[in-house]
């Protein structure tokens, strides 16, 4: 099998499957190294392929359901910088789950929705530096670190995963 067809093979492999497939058990179907489906991963996605990394392996970006599982957390968190709003959502998305957004309830300022979008590490590291690079306060600070986070899921099993990550950080209201 030539390069092009492993990587029409890979991502049929990833439209099909029905949860996140590990580089480990694609490299053993596709018969190459775990390194050679990083490589074809990364040359997926400069093609436009929405393929996203998840803490339980690769999947497609956008397959969770129409009527998805959806959920907010109440959070909160006395310190809320910069590195505890960047575990937060790093648990969010390692856990299988997709970060739309955040709700703050200002007394002054109303209510403030933020959209992320955030479907990985790497889509929170950017998001953390674009913060970084403006040089502002973190808007989770306007509410003493209070928010409203929600997140979108595959299934019930992630959003349980998720909320328990959220737990053991110590910031669920």
């Amino acid at each position: 099998m030539d390069n092009q067809m492993r990587r029409e093979k890979l991502y049929e492999m990833l439209e099909n499957a029905e949860a996140p497939l590990t580089g480990v058990a694609l490299s053993k179907a596709l018969n190459v190294t775990r390194q050679i489906i990083v490589g074809d991963v990364a040359l997926l996605r400069s093609s436009g392929k929405k393929i996203i990394s998840t803490a339980r392996g690769y999947q497609l970006a956008g397959e969770v359901p129409e009527k998805g599982f959806h959920q907010e957390f109440r959070c909160q968190s006395r310190k809320m910088d910069a590195a505890e709003l960047e575990a937060e959502l790093n648990v969010v998305v390692d856990n299988g789950g997709i970060v739309r957004g955040l709700t703050l309830a200002h007394e002054v300022y109303g209510v403030i929705q933020v959209p992320m979008d955030l479907y990985s590490r790497r889509d929170v590291r950017q998001y953390m530096d674009r913060l970084k690079e403006e040089k502002g306060p973190l808007i989770v600070t306007i509410t003493q670190g209070r928010h409203v986070l929600q997140v979108e899921a595959r299934n019930d099993e992630d959003l349980e995963a998720l909320g328990e990550g959220l737990k053991q950080l110590g910031i669920l209201a």
